[in-house]
C-alpha cells in the first residue's frame, strides 16, 4: 500500500511552483496597474496645467503653439482634440498589449474615424500625429 508520506514531497514541489507562479503573475500586474495609473496621472496633470490661462498667455508667444492654436482659433480646442489623440493612442497600447478585447477596441476604433471627420480633428492631427507611436499613427491613417 502506497503512503501519502511518499508523494509529499512531489505535493508540496508542485504547491510551491503554483505559488511562485501566481506570485509572480501577480507582480507583472500589479506593475502594469501602476504603469496604467501612473500614465493616467501624467496626463490629467498635464491636461490641467496646459489648460490654465498662465500656461495658455505663455504658450501664444511661441510660433509653435500658436501655429497649433490658429489650426482651431482657441487653445482650449487644441487641447481638447490633443486629449482625444492620447485617449486614444492610450486605449490602442492597451489593444495591443492584450489589455482589452477586440470587441471593446472597435468601439473605440469607430470613435477614432469618426473624429477623422471633424476637419479640426484632421488639422491637428496632421500637425502632430509626428509626437505619437509609429502604429498607432499607421492606424490611425489607415482608417
Amino acid at each position: 500500500m502506497v503512503s501519502l508520506l511518499e508523494y509529499l514531497p512531489v505535493i508540496t514541489s508542485g504547491l510551491l511552483i503554483m505559488a511562485l507562479l501566481t506570485l509572480f503573475m501577480s507582480k507583472k500586474n500589479l506593475r502594469i496597474q501602476s504603469e496604467y495609473q501612473i500614465y493616467a496621472r501624467m496626463m490629467e496633470a498635464r491636461v490641467k496645467l496646459e489648460t490654465t490661462q498662465a500656461f495658455t498667455k505663455m504658450a501664444a508667444e511661441s510660433p509653435y503653439f500658436s501655429e497649433r492654436f490658429a489650426l482651431v482659433e482657441k487653445p482650449e480646442r487644441f487641447y481638447i482634440l490633443r486629449a482625444y489623440m492620447d485617449l486614444y493612442e492610450f486605449l490602442f497600447h492597451l489593444y495591443k498589449s492584450g489589455t482589452i478585447d477586440e470587441q471593446f477596441w472597435l468601439r473605440w476604433a469607430l470613435a477614432i474615424k469618426a473624429m477623422k471627420s471633424i476637419p479640426k480633428f484632421l488639422a491637428v492631427w496632421k500637425k502632430t500625429k509626428n509626437v505619437h507611436t509609429n502604429d498607432f499613427v499607421k492606424f490611425v491613417d489607415s482608417i
